[in-house]
Protein backbone atom coordinates (compact mmCIF):
# COMPACT_ATOMS: atom_id res chain seq x y z
CA UNK A 1 0.00 0.00 0.00
CA UNK A 2 1.30 3.75 -0.68
CA UNK A 3 2.97 5.55 2.20
CA UNK A 4 -0.05 7.82 3.64
CA UNK A 5 1.27 11.08 4.24
CA UNK A 6 -1.17 13.69 6.81
CA UNK A 7 -3.08 16.46 5.06
CA UNK A 8 -2.52 19.42 6.97
CA UNK A 9 -4.35 22.81 6.94
CA UNK A 10 -2.81 26.00 6.17
CA UNK A 11 -0.98 28.10 8.88
CA UNK A 12 -2.55 31.40 8.27
CA UNK A 13 -2.08 34.27 10.77
CA UNK A 14 -4.84 36.07 12.31
CA UNK A 15 -3.74 39.33 11.52
CA UNK A 16 -3.25 39.66 7.80
CA UNK A 17 -2.27 43.25 5.65
CA UNK A 18 -4.84 44.37 3.26
CA UNK A 19 -2.72 45.34 0.18
CA UNK A 20 -3.97 47.16 -3.20
CA UNK A 21 -1.20 46.98 -5.17
CA UNK A 22 -0.19 43.03 -5.26
CA UNK A 23 0.52 43.19 -8.69
CA UNK A 24 3.74 46.40 -8.19
CA UNK A 25 4.30 43.97 -5.24
CA UNK A 26 4.73 40.73 -7.39
CA UNK A 27 6.94 42.53 -9.24
CA UNK A 28 9.32 44.24 -6.92
CA UNK A 29 9.15 41.84 -4.47
CA UNK A 30 10.96 38.21 -3.85
CA UNK A 31 8.26 37.26 -1.19
CA UNK A 32 4.40 38.07 -0.56
CA UNK A 33 3.58 37.43 3.17
CA UNK A 34 0.96 37.72 5.46
CA UNK A 35 -1.26 39.76 2.94
CA UNK A 36 -4.52 38.99 2.20
CA UNK A 37 -5.99 40.28 -1.43
CA UNK A 38 -9.36 40.66 -2.42
CA UNK A 39 -11.87 41.62 -5.60
CA UNK A 40 -8.62 42.34 -7.62
CA UNK A 41 -7.64 41.38 -10.66
CA UNK A 42 -3.87 39.88 -10.95
CA UNK A 43 -2.79 39.77 -14.87
CA UNK A 44 0.01 39.74 -17.66
CA UNK A 45 2.79 38.10 -14.90
CA UNK A 46 5.44 35.76 -16.08
CA UNK A 47 9.54 35.31 -15.77
CA UNK A 48 9.56 36.15 -12.12
CA UNK A 49 10.99 34.58 -9.36
CA UNK A 50 8.40 34.94 -6.19
CA UNK A 51 7.32 33.43 -3.11
CA UNK A 52 4.13 33.43 -1.56
CA UNK A 53 4.02 32.70 1.90
CA UNK A 54 0.39 32.68 4.10
CA UNK A 55 -2.23 35.13 2.04
CA UNK A 56 -4.81 34.43 1.52
CA UNK A 57 -6.53 35.32 -2.16
CA UNK A 58 -10.42 36.21 -2.28
CA UNK A 59 -11.97 36.57 -5.07
CA UNK A 60 -9.41 37.13 -7.31
CA UNK A 61 -9.31 36.73 -11.27
CA UNK A 62 -5.68 35.51 -12.77
CA UNK A 63 -5.37 36.45 -16.38
CA UNK A 64 -2.60 35.46 -18.67
CA UNK A 65 -0.14 34.62 -15.34
CA UNK A 66 2.84 31.93 -15.58
CA UNK A 67 3.96 31.77 -12.57
CA UNK A 68 6.51 28.49 -12.99
CA UNK A 69 8.71 27.58 -10.33
CA UNK A 70 7.04 29.52 -7.94
CA UNK A 71 6.79 28.87 -3.83
CA UNK A 72 3.72 28.61 -1.96
CA UNK A 73 3.29 27.81 1.45
CA UNK A 74 0.51 28.48 4.08
CA UNK A 75 -2.05 30.34 1.31
CA UNK A 76 -5.89 29.78 0.57
CA UNK A 77 -7.44 30.73 -2.87
CA UNK A 78 -11.02 31.43 -2.39
CA UNK A 79 -13.68 31.88 -5.32
CA UNK A 80 -10.35 32.65 -7.19
CA UNK A 81 -10.48 32.14 -11.45
CA UNK A 82 -6.98 30.91 -11.91
CA UNK A 83 -7.69 29.12 -15.55
CA UNK A 84 -4.89 28.10 -17.50
CA UNK A 85 -2.23 29.44 -15.13
CA UNK A 86 0.82 27.54 -14.94
CA UNK A 87 2.40 26.47 -11.45
CA UNK A 88 4.85 23.80 -13.38
CA UNK A 89 8.06 23.12 -11.48
CA UNK A 90 6.79 24.72 -8.60
CA UNK A 91 7.07 23.93 -4.77
CA UNK A 92 3.39 24.03 -3.23
CA UNK A 93 3.02 23.01 0.38
CA UNK A 94 -0.45 23.69 2.61
CA UNK A 95 -2.18 25.14 0.26
CA UNK A 96 -5.97 24.81 -0.23
CA UNK A 97 -8.08 25.76 -3.52
CA UNK A 98 -11.73 26.43 -2.54
CA UNK A 99 -14.18 27.34 -4.98
CA UNK A 100 -11.86 28.14 -7.82
CA UNK A 101 -11.77 27.63 -11.53
CA UNK A 102 -8.69 26.09 -12.68
CA UNK A 103 -9.55 25.13 -15.97
CA UNK A 104 -6.47 24.53 -18.34
CA UNK A 105 -3.88 24.74 -15.18
CA UNK A 106 -0.65 23.41 -15.30
CA UNK A 107 1.08 21.57 -12.45
CA UNK A 108 3.60 19.38 -14.42
CA UNK A 109 6.93 18.49 -12.45
CA UNK A 110 5.74 20.21 -9.41
CA UNK A 111 6.03 18.39 -5.70
CA UNK A 112 2.34 19.24 -4.01
CA UNK A 113 2.28 18.81 -0.30
CA UNK A 114 -0.98 18.84 1.74
CA UNK A 115 -2.91 20.63 -1.34
CA UNK A 116 -6.67 20.41 -0.77
CA UNK A 117 -8.95 21.30 -4.08
CA UNK A 118 -12.65 21.23 -2.68
CA UNK A 119 -15.52 22.39 -5.23
CA UNK A 120 -12.71 23.40 -7.65
CA UNK A 121 -13.62 23.53 -11.22
CA UNK A 122 -10.39 21.64 -12.67
CA UNK A 123 -10.98 20.17 -16.32
CA UNK A 124 -8.16 19.83 -18.66
CA UNK A 125 -5.53 20.17 -15.68
CA UNK A 126 -2.08 18.92 -15.87
CA UNK A 127 -0.38 17.09 -13.23
CA UNK A 128 1.98 15.04 -15.02
CA UNK A 129 5.76 14.65 -13.67
CA UNK A 130 4.69 15.76 -10.00
CA UNK A 131 4.78 14.62 -6.90
CA UNK A 132 1.68 14.35 -4.92
CA UNK A 133 2.40 14.19 -1.08
CA UNK A 134 -1.11 14.77 0.75
CA UNK A 135 -3.68 15.55 -2.15
CA UNK A 136 -7.72 15.30 -1.86
CA UNK A 137 -9.80 16.50 -4.65
CA UNK A 138 -13.22 16.97 -2.67
CA UNK A 139 -16.39 17.86 -4.71
CA UNK A 140 -14.88 18.82 -7.92
CA UNK A 141 -14.79 18.34 -11.43
CA UNK A 142 -11.68 17.42 -13.12
CA UNK A 143 -12.65 15.74 -16.02
CA UNK A 144 -10.04 15.33 -18.84
CA UNK A 145 -7.23 16.28 -16.89
CA UNK A 146 -3.75 14.45 -16.64
CA UNK A 147 -2.00 12.35 -13.90
CA UNK A 148 0.93 10.74 -15.69
CA UNK A 149 3.92 9.46 -14.06
CA UNK A 150 3.60 10.75 -10.84
CA UNK A 151 5.26 9.62 -7.31
CA UNK A 152 2.15 9.34 -5.43
CA UNK A 153 2.16 9.47 -1.57
CA UNK A 154 -1.49 9.56 -0.46
CA UNK A 155 -3.94 10.97 -2.85
CA UNK A 156 -7.85 11.41 -1.67
CA UNK A 157 -10.53 11.69 -3.94
CA UNK A 158 -14.16 12.46 -2.88
CA UNK A 159 -17.21 13.09 -5.03
CA UNK A 160 -15.22 14.55 -7.70
CA UNK A 161 -15.41 13.80 -11.37
CA UNK A 162 -12.73 12.21 -13.40
CA UNK A 163 -14.11 10.73 -16.48
CA UNK A 164 -11.98 11.41 -19.47
CA UNK A 165 -9.05 12.09 -17.45
CA UNK A 166 -5.71 9.53 -17.68
CA UNK A 167 -4.16 7.80 -14.67
CA UNK A 168 -0.89 6.29 -15.99
CA UNK A 169 2.45 5.67 -14.09
CA UNK A 170 0.65 6.75 -10.93
CA UNK A 171 -0.23 4.05 -8.17
CA UNK A 172 -3.78 3.83 -7.20
CA UNK A 173 -2.73 1.63 -4.22
CA UNK A 174 -4.81 2.56 -1.55
CA UNK A 175 -6.95 5.34 -3.11
CA UNK A 176 -10.87 5.11 -2.76
CA UNK A 177 -12.45 6.26 -6.10
CA UNK A 178 -16.00 4.82 -5.37
CA UNK A 179 -17.66 7.82 -4.56
CA UNK A 180 -16.30 9.49 -7.96
CA UNK A 181 -17.04 9.48 -11.53
CA UNK A 182 -14.08 7.72 -13.58
CA UNK A 183 -16.35 7.11 -16.59
CA UNK A 184 -13.67 6.33 -19.82
CA UNK A 185 -10.95 7.19 -17.80
CA UNK A 186 -7.14 5.80 -19.06
CA UNK A 187 -5.24 3.74 -16.98
CA UNK A 188 -2.53 1.45 -16.53
CA UNK A 189 -3.50 -2.16 -15.40
CA UNK A 190 -0.45 -2.25 -13.40
CA UNK A 191 -1.55 0.89 -11.67
CA UNK A 192 -4.73 -0.04 -10.13
CA UNK A 193 -3.52 -2.24 -7.92
CA UNK A 194 -4.76 -1.61 -4.36
CA UNK A 195 -7.32 0.83 -5.33
CA UNK A 196 -11.13 0.66 -4.55
CA UNK A 197 -14.02 1.03 -6.91
CA UNK A 198 -17.43 -0.04 -7.26
CA UNK A 199 -18.86 -2.58 -8.99
CA UNK A 200 -20.13 -0.54 -11.55
CA UNK A 201 -16.82 0.99 -12.26
CA UNK A 202 -15.10 -2.34 -11.66
CA UNK A 203 -17.08 -3.40 -15.20
CA UNK A 204 -16.29 -0.51 -16.90
CA UNK A 205 -12.27 -0.88 -15.96
CA UNK A 206 -12.67 -4.74 -16.88
CA UNK A 207 -13.18 -2.91 -20.65
CA UNK A 208 -9.48 -2.13 -20.57
CA UNK A 209 -8.07 -5.97 -20.15
CA UNK A 210 -10.46 -6.95 -23.51
CA UNK A 211 -12.55 -8.93 -21.74
CA UNK A 212 -16.63 -9.46 -21.69
CA UNK A 213 -18.78 -10.35 -18.41
CA UNK A 214 -21.75 -11.95 -18.70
Amino acid sequence: MAKKIKIQSPKIPKELEITNDIIDEIWEEEKIEDKIIENATIQSISDIRVRFNTCIFRNVNFDDCDFRKIDMVDVIFDNCNLSNINFGDSGIYRVEFINCKLTGARFDDSVLKSVVFKETKGLYSNFSFSKIKGVSFIESDFQGSVFQDIENETLIVESTNFNSSVFSGISLDGVDFSTCSIEGIEVGLKDLYGGKFTVAQALELSKLMGITIV
